[in-house]
């Protein structure tokens, strides 16, 4: 099977069964794999060759599906790209990636064309929507004839590049095979295969490994219906789990924590939900407990990364499921704990979380040095700390990076921190996170000034504004005469979150 055989052949199956669901319209399988065969074939006319990169900024919408079926049937790789990013961040994408064409909502396409005016050999730009512009609209790109063959990919093709941001500061493009996806299904499926009568909600961004390769592939996989929101709508989501015969849903802790504050939720119950899944950030125990307690339905904790496709591990249903940890790894995958010189802890230690198998990515695109890093003797290198139980469930207890997650979205201090060093004034900076009870972790800053220097806190907030999405910006910014350093003169980051978190005194 090749990766846009997914598609075709649930077209071929299914024709009129349902896809995808979005705002009230219906988009069958056959409706679908033509569109995706007619953006193929646009992609090849505007001189798009197989290997070359198309970034998607776009929102949930059935033009992200058709343009990334367009792009595998054509050979193509596709970067997902967050709709947040700003200028600067677009531009290194584009450029790390070199990217040809870009597919942008029309909403997003000032910061899109403010990114590539100084890009040396810039992308062209598809725009969704209707709105008055320059650029090829979708309509144009998904008005040709069907292709008649698609590329000829094998396990090998690279299909994705997705990013995700790395100690250095620099987002790192993980590459993701077709073989790395097609693995990924196989092994999601040992356990958990929705069936053509369920239907699954997705309100995660596909831009995110989690709603692309977690829910939308393996979905067109098994032929299973998704409602797709644009975004995440806490009364939007409730709603359609209380009406809309909603079976499955997967999310981030935050999103649960939102729907249990809903305002119906002591009166209103979800009739056919039976699947919940959650991952991309630790699933608070109480959370869990509370929302089974007041909707029935089960929730499977996972674990995975970016680098993995999705996941490697899960409480399984009809076994054993152990709250509070991430489960078992997929029959197929393989998971253990080492120490710093890579040798296997016992039970019940901690240390480094390292994982093999068919769906681990191929490397990390331009960077041979930060490949051969993550990658060492077979194994992913995850920088994740936990342990296992003499049951051969895992625990996750730790990060070995100072990485924060918020409300699920992976944010690297560094990257921050880098962009607050651009100011003359600063000498030191660190962030750091802290226990947010809605979103998972809150995104802090501590700065010391230079001698004699000052700095007011509405043009820091307002430089860091420009140059990072929004969902990295610090909730706030506290300012120190000198951050607390050990022997080395390393700062000390668990320090500085320790007393942030007590709320005493200076950080």
């Amino acid at each position: 099977m090749r990766v846009h055989d997914l598609l075709l052949d649930a077209a071929r199956e299914a024709p009129e069964r349902t896809a995808l669901e979005f705002q009230g319209n219906a988009i069958p399988y056959a409706a679908l794999a033509e569109e995706a065969r007619r953006v193929a074939a646009g992609l090849g006319e505007l001189g798009l060759r197989p290997g070359d990169s198309i970034g998607l900024m776009l929102p949930n919408m059935p033009q992200f599906a058709t343009t990334l079926f367009g792009a595998f049937l054509g050979g193509h790789v596709i970067v997902p790209m967050n709709v947040l990013l700003t200028p600067p961040e677009i531009r290194y994408l584009v450029e790390d990636s070199r990217i040809r064409l870009l597919v942008v909502f029309d909403a997003f396409l000032p910061q899109v064309e403010s990114a590539v005016k100084e890009v040396r050999d810039p992308p062209g730009i598809v725009a969704v929507g209707g709105g008055a512009h320059a650029h090829v609209p979708y309509a144009d790109l998904a008005g040709h004839e069907p292709i008649r063959e698609p590329f000829a990919s094998d396990a090998q093709t690279h299909a994705l590049t997705i990013y995700t941001s790395g100690t250095t500061g620099k987002p790192k493009g993980a590459v993701i095979s077709a073989g790395n996806i097609l693995a990924q299904i196989r092994l999601m499926n040992e356990l958990f295969r929705p069936a053509p009568d369920d239907k699954y909600l997705c309100v995660l961004p596909l831009f995110h490994a989690f709603a692309l390769n977690g829910i939308l592939l393996p979905c067109v996989a098994n032929q299973t219906p998704v409602l797709l929101h644009p975004r995440f709508d806490v009364d939007a989501a409730f709603q359609a789990l209380a009406h809309e015969d909603v079976t499955w849903f997967g999310g981030v802790p935050t999103m649960y924590f939102y729907l249990l504050k809903h305002p119906q939720a002591e009166t209103t119950r979800f009739p056919k939900l039976r699947v919940c899944i959650t991952g991309g950030q630790a699933m608070p125990v109480e959370v869990l407990k509370q929302f089974e307690a007041c909707f029935g339905t089960p929730i499977y904790e996972g674990y995975g990364m970016t680098e993995t496709t999705v996941s490697v591990c899960i409480n399984q249903p009809g076994g054993e499921r152990r709250v509070g940890t991430v489960g078992k790894p997929y029959p197929g995958c393989q998971m253990k704990v080492v120490d710093d010189a890579g040798h296997e802890l016992p039970t019940g230690v901690d240390g480094e979380i390292v994982v093999r198998g068919p769906n681990i990515m191929q490397g990390y695109l331009n960077k041979p040095e930060a490949s051969a890093e993550a990658l060492r003797d077979g194994w992913l290198h995850t920088g994740d700390i936990g342990h296992c139980d003499e049951d051969g469930f895992f625990t996750i207890v730790d990060r070995k990076k100072d990485m924060i997650i918020k409300g699920g979205y992976n944010i690297y201090p560094r990257e921050i921190e880098e962009v607050i060093y651009q100011l003359p004034q600063v000498a030191e900076a660190a962030v750091v996170g802290t226990r947010d009870p809605a979103k998972g972790e809150r995104v802090r800053a501590v700065v010391a000034l230079k001698p004699g220097q000052s700095l007011d806190e509405r043009e820091l907030r307002a430089h860091v504004e420009r140059n990072l999405a929004k969902y990295k910006h610090p909730a706030d910014y506290r300012f120190v005469a000198e951050l607390p350093k050990g022997a080395t003169g390393k700062i000390l980051k668990r320090e500085i979150r320790t007393e942030l978190e007590r709320g005493e005194g200076s950080a």
